[in-house]
């Protein structure tokens, strides 16, 4: 509206001029003296588009801090993290075992006539560098009791030269396993399967007496001593030496509580296969149900191992 008034006034100043003299004719005067409606018109057409163009740089500048402020009102974007990829299983895992290792007598009786079934227990500590592709390289140390009493009798002999052996042997020893692994859960329950060693000393002491079989139980029990008891002087029968009260151990004859120092002072026992149930219910911890043959034992136990990271 501003340049409307600005036009009004110089239509005004304009006929002040045609009352004055002019030394020359100017455009202005032409304009309002011979076209004068049609100047006013272009000068309304002119002075209206000039508004217009005013009153939409006004708008312009009044919305822009809107926009800015909306902008910065505005909740920044959600970025979705994504999820860090899971650590690899740690290299190696150091634990306990325990075992129970038993000896049937019918695997004994494939080479003797009488014997007891043996059943002992075993407990150790392993150090296992387990690699990425499941194979596992197990090295440890342990104790294995290999005590029993009962009677024993070598194939082909008669009944009245079973002998009764007491033992409190046990095995101190290193083991050794190389074990393969497939995955029955991934990273959670997995099947292993290999072959190991248990190498040591033998500790403890085996000693023999005379045996008889108890006629109320049938079982075989152990001779007290030459004729005792007296009514199985035939089992007990008395020794060579009679001052000594018994024979020694590597002769024949008769015996009475002698240890046995035909004992190997190492052995041996192979696990022929090694098995084991391995299960990790977090990254840290394994859990493994063992079990393995060798030697004519069986032995079941189980073992638990945490990981480390070097």
């Amino acid at each position: 509206m501003l340049a409307v008034a600005r036009f009004i006034r110089t239509l005004s100043s304009t006929e002040l001029l045609r009352s004055r003299p002019a030394r020359r004719t100017s455009s202005a005067w032409r304009c309002a003296s011979t076209h004068r409606i049609a100047c006013i018109s272009l000068g309304l057409a002119l002075a209206i588009t000039q508004a217009a163009s005013a009153q939409e740089e006004i708008e312009d500048e009044s919305d822009e801090p809107a926009s800015a402020a909306e902008a910065a009102s505005a909740p920044a974007p959600v970025t979705e993290e994504s999820p860090s990829p899971a650590l690899p299983a740690p290299t190696w895992w150091f634990g306990a075992w325990f075992q129970g290792a038993f000896v049937p007598s019918f695997m004994l009786e494939l080479f003797l006539d009488e014997a007891p079934t043996v059943a002992n227990v075993g407990f150790g500590f392993t150090a296992t560098h387990r690699g990425a592709d499941g194979m596992s390289l197990v090295i440890g140390i342990g104790y294995a009791g290999y005590g029993f009493d009962g009677p024993f009798r070598i194939k082909g002999d008669p009944e009245v030269d079973t002998e009764y052996l007491s033992s409190s042997l046990g095995l101190l020893h290193l083991r050794g396993q190389i074990l393969w692994s497939t995955d029955i859960v991934k990273d959670k329950l997995s099947f292993e399967y290999g072959v190991g060693l248990d190498l040591g000393l033998v500790l403890g002491s085996l000693k023999r007496s005379e045996a008889y079989r108890d006629p109320v139980s049938g079982e075989f029990a152990k001779c007290a001593g030459p004729a005792n008891p007296v009514q199985a002087a035939n089992y007990c029968e008395p020794p060579l030496n009679l001052l000594a009260g018994t024979d020694p151990y590597n002769s024949d004859g008769a015996h009475y509580n002698v240890t046995e120092k035909r004992v190997p002072p190492v052995a041996l026992v192979p696990m022929l296969p090694a098995l084991a149930l391995r299960y990790t219910p977090i990254r840290e911890l394994a859990i493994r149900l063992d079990a393995a043959f060798g030697l004519l034992q069986f032995s079941v136990g189980l073992s638990a191992q945490y990981g480390l990271d070097f």
